[in-house]
């Protein structure tokens, strides 16, 4: 019995270690090397699957660079990931960069302000940043408020890879199961990150629900949602300077939602609170104004993201930034 015991030890630690050095294939972790090894930024953009690779850092420094702004561009975006993990990344990317003196936070709908309720068992996809033993256990918790049961499980599966990386592994059986599933199968949309239909679920599923959403602010629109209050303070004391971006959405988008007057209310209120924070915001809502510019009905297909970033890369060097003047005046040639 004892070398059955022993065997099967073995070979749950082995899996284990294989599961570890899996993980760094995995687009969270590429992201985190990526925050890590970059050099000397002074700008980072923070946001979800429409930032992360939906922007041409060279496109958008270079036409920065042609109107006086010197940036050197971070992307620390995460696909499918919610506002505690951008708090994450944000807090990693300043502690390996102190030259950071920008960040632009990219958003759409509610983002800014919706209430987060994860759990432990959320933490998966990209979402499992909030595992990786890069970040100590009590910054994870403070991010998405564990208490103290929820605590004691995240230190659990943080010691179990087997338990961490779970839904991953699972991922690519998903996929071999639709690839298997499609032959003979009419053919589905596809963009550059998957099915198009997966995407849907990223809007709200009813103009009422929307509605509710926007009243819910409105009631208390004195605060963002504590994820983004956190960067916030912690962006001030820094002294960063902080610009909050409405992200291009597509005419589908701005005619079913954006045409609400729940977000013209909602969208004022927001401006109100920045101003009383003395934040920027860019409303890029309106900048793409074909459906052609869009893979989805909230990403930029490839060809637009050029055109968006260089875009973005002249509206932020017009914006009283006087971060990027400096910087340019330490960069420029003697």
């Amino acid at each position: 019995m004892l070398p059955v015991v022993t065997a099967a030890i073995a070979v749950l630690l082995l899996l284990n270690c294989a599961l570890i050095q899996w993980s760094h294939r995995l687009p969270y972790y590429k992201k985190l090397e990526q925050i890590r090894i970059a050099q000397n930024p002074n700008l980072l953009f923070v946001g979800n699957s429409l930032l992360d690779h939906h922007v041409n850092e060279t496109a958008f420094e270079q036409a920065a660079a042609a109107h006086g702004a010197n940036w050197i561009a971070l992307n620390s975006a995460l696909g499918a990931s919610l506002a505690p993990e951008q708090r994450l990344l944000f807090q990693y990317a300043e502690t390996c960069h102190p030259t950071i003196t920008t960040v632009v936070i990219g958003f759409y709908d509610f983002q800014l302000t919706d209430t987060d309720h994860s759990h432990v068992a959320d933490l998966v996809g990209n979402r499992i940043i909030g595992v990786d033993h890069r970040f100590p256990l009590s910054e994870t918790a403070a991010a998405y408020n564990f208490g103290m049961i929820s605590r004691a499980e995240l230190e659990l599966v943080r010691s179990v890879p087997m338990a961490a990386y779970r839904a991953n592994a699972w991922k690519d059986v998903e996929i071999l199961r639709r690839r298997m599933a499609a032959v003979g199968m009419p053919q589905v949309a596809i963009n550059s990150m998957g099915r198009v239909d997966d995407f849907t679920a990223l809007e709200a599923d009813s103009t009422q629900r929307f509605d509710e959403e926007a009243q819910t602010f409105l009631a208390a629109p004195e605060r963002f949602n504590v994820s983004f209050e956190a960067i916030l303070a912690e962006a001030r004391q820094a002294n960063m300077h902080v610009v909050l971006l409405a992200m291009p959405m597509s005419p589908y988008h701005l005619k079913r939602f954006y045409s609400r007057p729940s977000w013209s209310a909602y969208f004022s209120a927001l401006k109100r609170l920045a101003s009383t924070r003395n934040i920027q915001i860019v409303d890029a809502s309106t900048w793409m104004p074909d459906e052609s510019d869009f893979a989805d009905h909230l990403h930029l297909s490839p060809q637009a993201v050029s055109e968006f970033s260089m875009r973005l890369g002249i509206s932020l060097a017009h914006a009283e930034i006087p971060q990027a003047k400096q910087s340019a005046a330490i960069h420029s040639p003697s």
